[in-house]
This record gives C-alpha cells, structure tokens and sequence, in this order.
C-alpha cells in the first residue's frame, strides 16, 4: 500500500531568503495518508555499510541545489565568513533529477523491479510501505532539526544516529558546523534509512558533497548566492579522491557508517555501542510518526537505543508535525505511547505559526 504526500513539487528545493521555510508549512495541508495493513508489511532485513561501499557506484558528475536553513550559532564554533548569513547555513543536496537519471540507468526495463518503485516514488511522492519510505525527499521537518544542531558544543566527543535519514538534512548541518569549528572533540555518525539505494544514491552522495564543499572554503571562500546549483566532476577528482577524502576525515576524527533495513532487534545490533561512556549520543529523527504503527515501532526502537547509552549523555530529538491527518498519527499520540515506557520528554521548539503546528521533542530516559 502506498501514501500520497501532497506537495506541489518535487521537494523541498532551494529557499531565496530566510522567510522561506515558513512557507513550506503551507504545504502539509494537502498531504493524503493511509495506514492500512502496514503492521503487516514485510520489511527489508538490516544490513550495515561504509562510507565506501556506498560510494562505489557513483556516477562520473553529481549535480546538486542547495537549501538554506538557519542556525544558531555556538559560541565555541567559528563563523564562516562564507556562508550567507549570521544565522544561516547553506546545505548541499544532490539533485532530485540526478537521483532519478542514475536509477533510470540502472533499472532492468524487461522486468519491474525496487527501482521502479523508487521512480514512483520520485515522480508521484508516494510512501509503499515495505518497500520505499520517502527517503529521497527533504521534509520540512527536517529543516526544524537544522536549526537545532549547529548549537552542540563540538569540543566534546558526539555519536549522531540518524533514524530515516534520507537527504540527511540534519546531520549534513551537524557536519558543516563541526568542521568549522576551531576546536573539536570526535564525531561519528550512524545515519539509517530504510532503502539502501537511498543510502547510496542520496545519503552518502550528500555527505561527500558538503565534505568537500566546506574543506574547499577554507583555501577558496565563495559566495553561497553563486552556488545554488551545479556539478561536481568526479573524474576530476581523480583516482584515490575517495580514499584521500576518507583519510583526511579520520585526521578530522570524523567517521560515519551506515544502517539500511527495518527497525527491529537485527537493526539495534548493527547500531554501535560505544566503549567509551562519556561520548554524547544523540539520536535525531524527523517525520517518523505519521501513522499509528510507525509510531509503535518508532518509539519501541528508540527507546531500546536509547537505554544502551549513559542517561547523563544521549538524548534524542524528534521532529514532527502536531497532527498528520487522515491516518491518526502525530505528537499527541506520540507521547502517549513514549509513557508506556516511562520516558521523559521536553519540548525544544513549537511552531504555531503556520497551518499545521511543528515541533521538535527531547526524549530521555
């Protein structure tokens, strides 16, 4: 079964100024859910990758836009002179036609196949449960996370697990700030999604494009104005580009794996636990609760991962609009079930301002 999302384009593309994101809110209005029969779905069995081996199949150019999010900005991290505002950070995305170009390239035309389902996806915006969770996709929520991030203090040692990653919009800002800092403790990234082309087409590919594109402003500070679309030639890189780029980032103490799969007891398995107890661990997740059954599963994971790490050092942010309309999920019934397992939860940001309310929760336990 599927799940139509409304929105007039393709995505969430670039915003001209900061007033933007609030405009977005208009769009969740028309969003059409059905829930039926998901709890009975199969799902795709967990599987774990690296960083390489999700960049092995990368196409000879990637084209990207840009999204603009704001920020607020720590006071041990440095601003860069060469992002557009005070407030603001300048997130790199691969682009949604360059997505639909590289799976159009792989599919087998005599036989439907997960990639024309991803397709149907793309075009038409619909969630088929068990099969594509709208991965490629940047929800508005996941800009409310954005803004949130940039606040960690990056002279301590961070574990960042995104749950449904996709785009990767949160963490891809988390990244941008941590490498702008001046002084830094270690940052490891575990970022999940359900689709492991998702992974490989969309998440990883942003991750390499803001690495690159934030190490290369420190020699060649540019105008984010002038930037809001282009290329990236991976040819030109050369050979070792991907080794040399993996290297340098573990003399960042930057490293990052990969979840793909369901959510369940194989899944928690693959996630890292860390020896060391005084790392931060923060788990972010944003439109995971659209429905009654995501929530259950959603918040039964996330507790279960959040009870391996020190109380006193993980935390998790969920964003989420209040009310999802037509299938039951949304905040409300979020929390009642986050009470069943006597888990503690703070509001970081509501906004009321907008047709359908959005907030961002810290969950402990």
């Amino acid at each position: 079964m599927s799940f139509a999302f409304g929105f007039s384009g393709d995505d969430i593309e670039d915003e001209d100024d900061l007033q933007e994101q609030d405009v977005l809110a208009t769009k969740v209005s028309n969003y059409k859910i059905s829930d039926e029969d998901q709890q009975s779905a199969k799902t795709i069995p967990p599987k774990w990758y690296s960083f390489e081996d999700l960049l092995s199949s990368l196409p000879s150019q990637l084209s990207y836009n840009t999204v603009t999010v704001h920020t607020r900005p720590a006071a041990n991290t440095s601003q860069d002179s060469a992002n557009v505002g005070p407030n603001r950070t300048t997130i790199h995305r691969r682009s949604l036609f360059d997505i639909r170009q590289q799976l159009m390239a792989e599919a087998d035309p005599s036989a439907h196949s997960e990639a024309d389902t991803l397709l149907s996806g793309l075009e038409n915006g619909d969630l088929t449960s068990g099969i594509y969770e709208g991965g490629f996709k940047t929800w508005e929520c996941s800009l409310d996370l954005a803004t949130l991030v940039t606040n960690l203090d990056f002279t301590q040692d961070w574990h960042i697990i995104e749950l449904g990653a996709g785009s990767a919009v949160p963490s891809l800002a988390v990244l941008r700030s941590f490498l702008t800092a001046r002084q830094t403790g270690t940052l490891k990234f575990t970022l999940c999604d359900y689709n492991e082309d998702v992974l490989r087409l969309c998440t990883a590919p942003n991750i390499l494009l803001n690495y690159l594109q934030q190490i290369s402003r420190h020699s060649a500070p540019r105008n984010d104005d002038e930037d809001e679309e282009g290329d990236l030639d991976i040819e030109e890189l050369g050979d070792t580009f991907l080794q040399d780029a993996i290297q340098d980032m573990h003399s960042r103490n930057l490293s990052f794996d990969f979840i793909s799969g369901g959510w369940g007891e194989s899944f928690l398995e693959l996630t890292p636990s860390l020896a060391d107890r005084s790392v931060n661990t923060l788990i972010l997740a944003s439109e995971t609760i659209y429905s009654p059954s995501s929530i259950r599963v959603f918040t039964d994971m996330l507790v279960r991962l959040l009870r391996r790490y020190t109380p006193r050092t993980a935390k998790a942010w969920v964003a989420a609009k209040k009310v999802y309309f037509g299938v039951g999920g949304g905040v409300d019934e979020f929390l009642g079930e986050l009470r069943s397992y006597n888990a503690e939860s703070t509001i970081l940001l509501d906004t009321k301002d907008t047709g359908v309310g959005r907030v961002v929760l810290e969950i402990t336990v």
